[in-house]
């Protein structure tokens, strides 16, 4: 993300807008990068002046520092000493300069010289390695992996996610439109610390609630950056609205964004199934030759402080819904909590799949209202498809 005062955004009335590049401020990407990867293996401070120098005096300094900052993070630096230690260094060159008393050139010369051998170094080559631990003489080792298109996503996001410094609260709404990616949006709220109530349904949205000490008791800047932090995971849903309300200046302002805006996601989309177990039933069930249409983690169960998102919905053209929840992973805590939540979730139209290496029983599912159905290996679709006949579901 960026600092404060590299971030851009305009008010009217009680609304504030993040600003992001216009087409013909992107260039300055490409400059950036190219200006760094001609650095590789030079000084930081031999960098950052070259930076200035683009800079000029250009009305857009602020959008190349702001590239520079972001490029930066994703680059590293490293001491150009190797294995000496500039602080054990300063320490035996001073101890010795104090022995021998005197100040100037010559004496400094002199001292230099008589610790160089020791290591190996010409005189200057010692006098550079006192002070390399200092930042600005640190080397460019390895460059930023992105190209200037990317840079510019992450400079546009980075101006969305500045204005959630002072976030108080979220309205998010979430539309039905995008398999698998429910259960990953709770997964990072949770991540992240943030407090959020759910509602709503399947075929208008999900309105999610972000709040916490941030509006109940004081503005604390911790947790806006916690939202900001957690912005990038909305991207990977196709259709979505933020509204955030911001305390800046004493004033309370409403930030709308949408799917709309030139947000993109960082990074290569994360994999459609949670495991070849999910995977592997799905492209079975495409075989069959039934009108249950399988979807992708569709529904959203608010359980008061956590969701319950199925794994699958199954849906029958005459309006009939089921679920599905496969159990195939064994941990101790997930075993826990995953009861807890079919518990507490109370779904009689949820089929339970379970692995048998779970070492689980029925007894362990006594509390929860829908079939379970045990399996060994691989999740055979008919089976499911039995399950599925013999419940009793209302039609559309």
């Amino acid at each position: 993300m960026l600092p404060s005062d590299l971030l851009f955004s305009h008010k009217r009335g009680a609304q504030i807008y993040p600003r992001f590049l216009r087409r013909e401020q992107q260039v300055w990407a490409e400059q950036v990068l190219t200006l760094i990867c001609e650095h590789q293996h030079r000084t930081r401070g031999e960098l950052q002046a070259a930076l200035r120098a683009l800079e000029g005096d250009s009305p857009d300094y602020r959008i190349v520092r702001g590239f520079a900052h972001l490029a930066l993070n994703a680059a590293e630096f490293t001491l150009a000493t190797g294995e000496l230690e500039p602080e054990t260094l300063r320490r035996e060159v001073f101890t010795l300069a104090a022995e021998r008393g005197g100040y100037g050139e010559t004496q400094a010369r002199e001292v230099l010289e008589a610790v160089a051998p020791r290591y190996q170094l010409e005189v200057e080559t010692l006098r550079e390695a006192l002070y390399a631990d200092l930042p600005e003489h640190h080397l460019l080792t390895v460059l930023p992996d992105f190209t200037p298109e990317a840079l510019v996503n992450r400079y546009n996001l980075a101006q969305a996610q500045g204005l959630l410094y002072s976030a108080l609260c979220l309205r998010l709404i979430a539309h039905r439109n995008v398999p698998g990616e429910y259960r990953r949006l709770f997964r990072h709220l949770k991540f992240h610390g943030l407090m959020y109530a759910v509602e709503g349904h399947l075929d208008d949205g999900y309105q999610i609630y972000v709040d916490g000490p941030a509006s109940l008791f004081k503005q604390t800047r911790k947790y806006g950056l916690q939202m900001a932090v957690f912005l990038p995971a909305l991207l990977r849903v196709s259709r979505w609205e933020m509204v955030a309300v911001l305390q800046r200046d004493g004033q309370e302002l409403s930030y709308q964004i949408d799917s709309q805006s030139p947000l993109k996601p960082l990074g290569a989309a994360p994999p459609a199934y949670d495991s070849l177990l999910e995977e592997n039933f799905v492209r079975r069930w495409e075989k069959l030759n039934t009108p249950w249409v399988l979807e992708r983690e569709v529904e959203i169960v608010d359980l008061k402080g956590t969701v319950f998102v199925p794994d699958f919905a199954l849906r029958h053209p005459d309006g009939r819904i089921a679920h599905i929840e496969i159990m195939g992973f064994w941990h101790p805590d997930y075993l826990r909590r995953k009861l807890d939540k079919l518990r507490r979730a109370a779904m009689p139209d949820l089929i339970v799949a379970v692995s048998e290496r779970l070492n689980v029983g029925a007894e362990d599912f006594q509390d929860v209202p829908g079939p379970v159905l045990f399996f060994k290996g691989k999740l055979e679709p008919r089976a499911v498809l039995e399950v599925l006949e013999r419940l009793t579901l209302p039609t559309g």
